[in-house]
Formats: C-alpha cells, sequence, structure tokens
C-alpha cells in the first residue's frame, strides 16, 4: 500500500479545514443537505455528459423524480466536508456524482453519523449512501450494494510507536485498538480482541468513536495504541497530519469490496443495473482511475463493477 501525494485540493486552501476534521470530527456528526446536479464543482475532471442509453435502463419512478437523497458519513477522503460548511467532496462523492450525471440524476447529499447509514436505507430515509462503505455479509441482508473500489484495512499508529507491521493476527494482541462506531473496522477489531482471548495472547480491547477522526484524536493523545481503518483513510491520515501518525500494512485479512448502497425496495433491481452501467463506464473512459488518482492517492481501483448481492436474473 504505498502513499501517493493528494490532489491540490487537500494541499490548498481547505488544508486546515481538513486538519481539524482529521483528527477533531468537526463536521462528521452534524447533518447537512446540499442538491447539486450530479457532478458538481470537482477537482477531479469535467461533469459526464448526460448518457441517454443509461437513462433508459432507470426506474421510471427515479427517472421521472430526477434526484436521489444519497447518505453520506465524513470518512476522509471517501467523504470531506468543511467545518464551516460548504460543498462536500472526495472520492466516493465524486464518483457517485459522476455515475449519476451519466444517468441525468442529481444528488442531495446528506451527511450523518455512519452509525446512522444502514438504519436509515433500510426505514427508506434515503435512496442510497456512499462513503467507501464495505461490502459485508451481514449488509448484504439488508441493502444491495454496487461496487466502485476495492480496499484493504491498515493501522494508524503514532509516529513514535514501536510497531511497524502486523504480518499476523497475534501481533495485535495486547493492544488498545480505536475504530469508528458502527464500522466493519469495528467488527474486525472486535474479532481480532475475541481470537487473542481464545487463543490466550495478550488481553486486547476495542474502544469506537462516533467518527474516523475522534479516533484520531484519541490515538493522537495516546488514549489509543492503534486506530484500524480502511488503507485510504489510514494513508490520508498520515499525509495530512505530517508526522505524528504512521501506516502499518495488515499481513492478513481479506481485500475489501466498497460502494454505493442502495436501499431495498421494488427499484433497486432496476437502479443498480443502471448504476452499475454507469460505473463500467466510468471505468472504461478512464474517469474512476482519474478520481482515484487525483483524491485517493491512487488506491482501490477496479476494472468492473459488481452488484451485491447478485442480482437473480
Amino acid at each position: 500500500m504505498n502513499l501517493r501525494p493528494f490532489s491540490r485540493m487537500t494541499r490548498g486552501t481547505l488544508t486546515a479545514t481538513i486538519l481539524a476534521t482529521t483528527l477533531l470530527g468537526a463536521s462528521a456528526c452534524g447533518s447537512s443537505s446540499q442538491t447539486q446536479p450530479a457532478g458538481g464543482a470537482s477537482s477531479a475532471g469535467s461533469t459526464p455528459s448526460t448518457d441517454s442509453t443509461l437513462v433508459q435502463m432507470l426506474p421510471a419512478s427515479i427517472r421521472d423524480k430526477g434526484t436521489l437523497t444519497v447518505a453520506a458519513a465524513v470518512y476522509a477522503p471517501a467523504v470531506m466536508q468543511p467545518s464551516g460548511g460548504g460543498e462536500v467532496t472526495g472520492w466516493d462523492i465524486e464518483l457517485t456524482r459522476k455515475a449519476a450525471a451519466l444517468l441525468g440524476l442529481k444528488i442531495d447529499f446528506k451527511i450523518i453519523p455512519f452509525d446512522g447509514v444502514i438504519p436509515g436505507l433500510q426505514a427508506a430515509r434515503y435512496d442510497a449512501a456512499t462513503g467507501e462503505i464495505n461490502v459485508t455479509p451481514d449488509r448484504t441482508k439488508v441493502v444491495t450494494f454496487v461496487t466502485n473500489h476495492v480496499s484493504k484495512d491498515a493501522f494508524i499508529l503514532k509516529a513514535d510507536s514501536a510497531k511497524t507491521s502486523f504480518e499476523k493476527p497475534s501481533d495485535v494482541c495486547g493492544l488498545k485498538i480505536g475504530a469508528a462506531l458502527g464500522s466493519s473496522e469495528a467488527a474486525t477489531a472486535q474479532s481480532m480482541a475475541d481470537e487473542c482471548k481464545s487463543s490466550g495472547g495478550a488481553s486486547t480491547t476495542v474502544e469506537t468513536f462516533q467518527t474516523q477522526a475522534q479516533v484520531n484524536l484519541a490515538l493522537s493523545q495516546s488514549r489509543l495504541d492503534a486506530a484500524l481503518a480502511s488503507g485510504s483513510q489510514a494513508a490520508y491520515t498520515v499525509d495530512q497530519t505530517k508526522g505524528q501518525f504512521k501506516l502499518a500494512k495488515l499481513g492478513f485479512g481479506p481485500e475489501i469490496k466498497t460502494g454505493l448502497a442502495l436501499a431495498n425496495n421494488a427499484d433497486t433491481a432496476q437502479l443498480a443495473k443502471a448504476f452499475q452501467a454507469a460505473t463500467d463506464k466510468l471505468i472504461k473512459d478512464g474517469d474512476l482511475a482519474k478520481v482515484l488518482g487525483q483524491l485517493n492517492g491512487g488506491l482501490g481501483a477496479v476494472d468492473k463493477s459488481e452488484i451485491v448481492p447478485a442480482p437473480s436474473s
């Protein structure tokens, strides 16, 4: 997992705000609404033109409505918002915008806490959700994913930590690990702690926080030994905090699919196929790789989109 430079957007006028969000969680717990033309103002290339063939793939009810309500939790660099308000951006926001633009749709983003994302989809408060949401067996029982990215978890450590890597599960034993509440990383960390206990290893504890930014703050204050996050979030945090943290790769654990999560209803199967086709067009045209290259250090590109669980026909 190589740490590559992030785009000028993360190093320019928003740097102070993003650093505050990275460590303090300034906007991750709030809620805001932004209805914008899909594509919006973006540092990751121009907005794709609407593709009439893809538009015809949409369910008639969605095509007539013209706007999707999409939940997102602040999780840099996938989802970022200035603490004082302003346009939400990030690599997964941009991929959602661009796919929607191809489908002729506008997006109404709702910034919410991460642990409210899946329940919100189940309650039909949102049509979809974005923000590097991991595809997990439990989640696919209640929502449908259209994948656009792959990830692997990594640890964020303080720069002076004696640890440098985690090659096997037992290397985790004895640590106090932080993760975002409701995240798959929190579940993964707990499974690590359970394995340490069952194998007789040193006691391992897991503490969860409302946002990843609050996890990072606790780590900076030495209230944690390590923070577990997606590889891209970990790389971003290390890059932005300029020497305060370091990244430690996991030598075990699977590669994880992530993508747009859709609420399950009568329109879901058709809407998923439309977004899959739009995402595949972004891949074919090079737009997906461009967004990841500029806003995610080039991490996680895929060569095709998948619907999970797979459609019955």
